[in-house]
């Protein structure tokens, strides 16, 4: 079987499954949005608007945020398991100059992995502050500050 398939048939198995699992795992969101009259949906558990596919704006906001989630939970996860991978190869390398150059070259890049992810998640956290929401993607009220005016002069 030719490479290309083998790439074709991986890349549409995990469209298919993650499609499947992003549904059933609740990365997508609820609909916010007004029902269409008319149609229900049939679980209970779904709303009339996420049944018919009446999805705002903030939504696909929400599902931007939980995609991002994922996204840096994973590769994250990858970063460390490259972590424990190159300080395996480290310490089994036995004093070779070969080995004990690709293992530190595997966790310098883990380490570059882990700065992404970090910077990623603070230029996320930044941008959806500044557009006034928080983490869900819901928004955030701004916070009051007493202010204490007193009547008196010292």
């Amino acid at each position: 079987m030719p490479k290309r398939n083998i790439i074709l048939i991986v890349l549409a198995s995990a469209f298919i499954l993650g499609g499947q699992l992003a549904y059933g795992a609740g990365v997508l969101p609820a609909a916010t949005g007004a029902a269409t009259p008319g149609c229900v949906s049939p679980d209970p558990n779904i709303s009339n608007a996420t049944y018919c596919g009446n999805y705002e704006i903030n939504d696909f906001v929400s599902l931007g945020i939980i995609i991002s989630k994922w996204v840096l939970g994973v590769v994250g996860s990858l970063s460390l398991i490259m972590f424990i991978y190159g300080g395996f190869m480290f310490l089994i390398s036995t004093g070779s100059a070969e080995k004990i150059k690709k293992a530190t070259q595997i966790i310098i890049a883990a380490v570059i992995g882990l700065i992404i992810v970090f910077s990623s998640y603070l230029i996320i956290k930044f941008v959806l502050s500044s557009m006034g929401l928080n983490w869900e993607g819901k928004i955030e009220k701004p916070k009051q500050t007493a202010l204490i005016l007193t009547d008196r002069l010292i």
